[in-house]
């Protein structure tokens, strides 16, 4: 009995879930819109407001969720998804596709210029509209949440 006891404490420390998520803050972010007309993007804002991106992953790097919460004009936006995949390019940017009940989206971290893209309403052929969020200029920009 005793040993079954030591087993079962062991096994659950060494094969128990890994759970991390980590919180981003930014302060200012562009907003850009597929046109038709000019076939590329064109950049609608440049708002300086807080937003937070929260990626939570269950279990894996592909298994999880992320939200991203902002100020717009002084309402309040959230966006999320569920994470369906994960990839690192060739330039070392981690991406995380997501799925919502109604969207599609893609967010990527790029670390070198401590910015995320965040692309999302896509049709057949494209994603309609991007955000990129710059973080906010501190010591520890991520927070681990436990």
């Amino acid at each position: 009995m005793k040993f079954l006891l030591i087993a079962l404490a062991l096994s659950a420390t060494c094969f128990g879930q890994i759970d991390t998520q980590t919180r981003y803050n930014s302060n200012s972010r562009q907003y850009f819109v597929w046109s038709d007309a000019a076939s590329s993007y064109v950049m609608r804002e440049n708002e300086y407001e807080h937003s937070l991106i929260d990626i939570r992953e269950i279990g894996s790097r592909s298994n999880g969720y992320v939200t991203i919460s902002m100020v717009d004009d002084g309402r309040a936006r959230l966006f999320h998804g569920s994470i369906t995949a994960f990839t690192v390019n060739d330039k070392n940017e981690p991406t995380w596709q997501l799925r919502s009940k109604t969207m599609k989206s893609k967010l990527t971290f790029n670390p070198a210029d401590k910015t995320f893209t965040y692309v999302y309403d896509a049709d057949e052929k494209r994603y309609q509209r991007i955000m990129i969020f710059t973080l906010k200029e501190e010591q520890e920009q991520a927070q681990r949440v436990d």
